[in-house]
């Protein structure tokens, strides 16, 4: 029987994958598990793997179709077994997306405007990337870095396969903006000493506009609709006394820093803090694998990072195992690799619980969703000075405020506010944590 290769999910936003590379030649044998060919999203590289053992045929995606999530791929056949006489053709399994039409993005910030003048003098234009049926052949990733270096995709021309645009031609294009904004006659005009004004980033939609749901926007809502809807979703919410979760950090913050090369953050202790805590409550750190819960024996704890629009959850395999100078220097690395878009498959999957913290943004408590297949995740709020009763008086003392989001198919009430419980005692009295 013929078994489908469909486009994996890889992270929460993805909605399409661009294939990149078929590994395996058509007729080949396969085995489960095997990696058979590689494609790109708009975050990272990643390949997909044979469903079956058997023979790979019935190839509907070439190199350089971009398809949608769940679109079919090719087939593994069984030896003499032909495909499907009608296959699903890739090209009809292209996502709709905002960006698919060319549409004219805003220049970066802190960015002065490039005079007609320069534009003129500067090196010609090259021709665009055909459309095809409207839409602009531009890859996922090609796409995500246009608009964040403000580039218009619709006047570059691609160098990828069929003429696609890939991320170099966009890199390449932002780097030529600077060197064409500034000619000699531009200078005449402006006083030297004249400041430039930085161009202002608007803070979001005018009231009254319309914002699409389609694309990312629409990739998010359908993950979180769908983690809301096929689980059982209850929040429990406790306040922590931060007084000395705030001495700790800024001690080991002062002591670590010249030879960790950065000061620690509270959101490594807090992984640090959550690794141990889950050791200890193991039905906490499980999943649901059809009718059997699974009590897992590794700690993967992700940590929400914004990535321009998006939101990515990268994850520190075996935290369980890892010192809190250790976790602090993966953690880093993570984020490195967030901002310069070099997330690989295994840093968004595998993960076995999630830390939101929206502290920075001062918020105290929030209502976090699951990410799935994980049994929970724990919300973050502001630490900040509270009005708190010590011995019959009323002092200043830094608090902070713990949601936790537990699935209760997996986890009961009991277990859940158990774990809570040891969290929020972690951190009002880290020195358990040696």
């Amino acid at each position: 029987m013929a078994t489908p290769v469909r486009m994996p999910l890889m992270g929460m936003t993805m909605e399409e994958g661009l294939v990149t590379k078929w590994l395996v030649e058509p007729g080949a044998k396969v085995t489960k598990g095997q990696e058979i060919l590689e494609f790109e999203t708009d975050k990272i590289s990643a390949a997909a793997e044979a469903p079956a053992d058997g023979v790979l045929g019935g190839i509907v995606a070439q190199v350089g179709d971009a398809v949608a999530v769940q679109g079919l791929l090719a087939y593994i056949l069984e030896p003499g077994e032909e495909p499907p006489a009608a296959p699903e053709p890739a090209s009809e399994q292209v996502a709709a997306s905002p960006t698919a039409a060319p549409a004219a993005a805003p220049p970066p910030p802190a960015t002065a405007p490039v005079p007609a003048a320069a534009v003129a003098s500067g090196p010609p234009v090259p021709a665009p990337s055909t459309p095809i049926d409207g839409r602009l052949k531009a890859s996922p990733l090609a796409r995500r870095v246009a608009r964040d270096l403000g580039v218009e995709l619709d006047r570059l021309s691609g160098s990828g396969p069929g003429g696609r645009i890939i991320e170099k031609d966009v890199r390449a294009a932002a780097v030529s903006i600077p060197a064409v904004s500034a000619p000699a006659t531009v200078s005449a005009a402006v006083p030297a000493a004249a400041p430039v004004a930085p161009v202002p980033v608007p803070a979001g939609p005018p009231a009254g506009a319309t914002i699409a749901m389609a694309g990312t926007r629409r990739v998010i809502a359908e993950r979180m609709t769908k983690s809301l809807r096929d689980s059982a979703q209850v929040t429990l919410v406790a306040e922590a006394d931060g007084e000395r979760f705030h001495a700790l950090r800024t001690d080991l913050a002062e002591r670590h820093a010249s030879a960790l090369g950065f000061k620690l953050s509270y959101n490594d202790v807090l992984i640090r803090i959550c690794a141990g805590a889950l050791q200890e409550h193991p039905r906490v750190n499980a999943t649901l694998a059809g009718d059997e819960i699974r009590l897992l024996d590794y700690v993967n704890i992700g940590l929400a990072i914004e990535a321009g629009q998006d939101l990515v959850v990268p994850n520190i395999k075996h935290a369980e195992r890892k010192s809190l100078t250790e976790l602090a220097t993966e953690l880093r690395a993570l984020v490195q690799r967030v901002q310069s878009e070099q997330l690989s498959l295994d840093d968004i999957t595998g993960g076995t619980f999630t830390i939101t913290n929206l502290g920075l943004f001062g918020i105290d408590a929030f209502t976090p969703v699951i990410n799935p297949p994980e049994a929970a995740i724990l919300g973050v709020g502001q630490l900040r000075p509270k009005a708190s009763v010590v011995d019959g008086e009323v002092v200043a003392r830094m608090s902070l405020t713990l949601s936790l989001t537990f699935d209760h198919r997996i986890v009961d009430g009991g277990p859940a506010a158990r774990f809570l419980a040891r969290v929020k005692e972690l951190i009002e009295q880290p020195y358990l944590l040696l």
